[in-house]
């Protein structure tokens, strides 16, 4: 198995931050991704695996993914000051450039949706 480093399921909950931040959970055998964003990174990463290895996360995708070893996490930007409004309006840009950042496309479906309302 190799990248068990960035595996959620392996990663350490102390090598994430606890600050606030923009996270991806890609699937390193589609490259598809999980975006979100946390005023705590370390506590939201934690509830994703929480759910996940319990069989209760509401992505069906994303929890596939995780059964089969092929969800990474990456935090992508710690904003450490952020207010949650910072937090929702940098996570709605990526959102909208996911098409060009991330052509493989999106787990989190209702995000894309959300973001071409909200121009």
């Amino acid at each position: 198995m190799k990248q068990t480093k960035e595996l959620l399921k392996y990663k350490r909950n102390g090598d994430i931050p606890n600050k606030a931040g923009i996270y991806v959970l890609e699937n390193s055998k589609s490259n598809k991704v999980y975006i979100g964003c946390s005023g705590n990174l370390r506590a939201r990463i934690a509830t994703h695996r929480s759910l996940l290895l319990s069989s209760k996360h509401h992505s069906l995708e994303l929890q596939h993914s995780f059964d089969k070893d092929q969800l990474i996490v990456k935090v992508l930007a710690v904003l450490p000051n952020a207010n949650q409004t910072l937090l929702k309006e940098a996570e709605l840009l990526l959102i909208q450039a996911s098409p060009h950042l991330f052509p493989k496309g999106l787990m989190n479906k209702r995000l894309l949706n959300y973001a071409s309302y909200s121009n």
